[in-house]
């Protein structure tokens, strides 16, 4: 690659970041009056239209993280993002991201399975980067596995570490694609998400 060619793509790079982090915070603007709108109806509420408001608030939330999560893409690349860590106990991570994710595998009529070990867990890490961990892996679970399928997730105690495992019985992650997997925004050619 030339210098020049170099330069351009540093350039694009550039300008793709940037473009990133102003959509990032332009989408922000319009939901901070959707989350005040949706405590004033929890306010006024009578209970007939909880369930209604449950299910626009979890998804307000869920737009909210994604929207940090593209503000993070550009942390991502150039290095810049930073955790938060102290002791997190991980059963308070799952508890976290299966309620971030339930509503699809409420949608994909699946079977959740969430198997904790009675006493703490606790590990050093960033409680809400661990919990989005756990919850793109239910999310892809729940994608990626046939209408009315199984998920499981276990935490398992070790001597000297705390092993957290997701599985399902989805079609799993072709051969080629393993190597890969760790890549920054890697996805396979062949991604075809189960349909409900």
């Amino acid at each position: 690659m030339t210098a020049a060619a170099l330069r351009q793509a540093h350039e694009a790079q550039r300008r793709k970041d940037e473009f990133l982090a102003m959509l990032g915070h332009e989408l922000r603007n319009p939901l901070a009056p959707i989350v005040t709108a949706l405590h004033l109806m929890k306010a006024r509420e009578d209970g007939s239209r909880h369930r209604e408001r449950d299910i626009i608030e979890r998804q307000v939330m869920h737009m909210i993280r994604l929207v940090d999560d593209l503000l993070d893409v550009s942390r991502i690349v150039k290095g810049q993002l930073q955790l938060a860590k102290r002791d997190v106990d991980i059963r308070e991570v799952v508890t976290h991201a299966v309620e971030m994710t339930m509503p699809l595998f409420e949608q994909h009529g699946h079977h959740l399975s969430v198997d904790l070990p009675p006493v703490a867990a606790i590990v050093d890490g960033d409680s809400s980067r661990l919990a989005q961990v756990v919850a793109n892996l239910l999310v892809n679970a729940a994608r990626y596995t046939p209408p009315g399928g199984r998920v499981d997730v276990m935490v398992t105690l070790f001597p000297a570490e705390i092993e957290l495992a997701v599985r399902d019985n989805g079609r799993g992650i072709d051969a080629e694609d393993r190597e890969r997997i760790f890549e920054l925004f890697v996805r396979s050619d062949r991604d075809t998400p189960s349909r409900s």
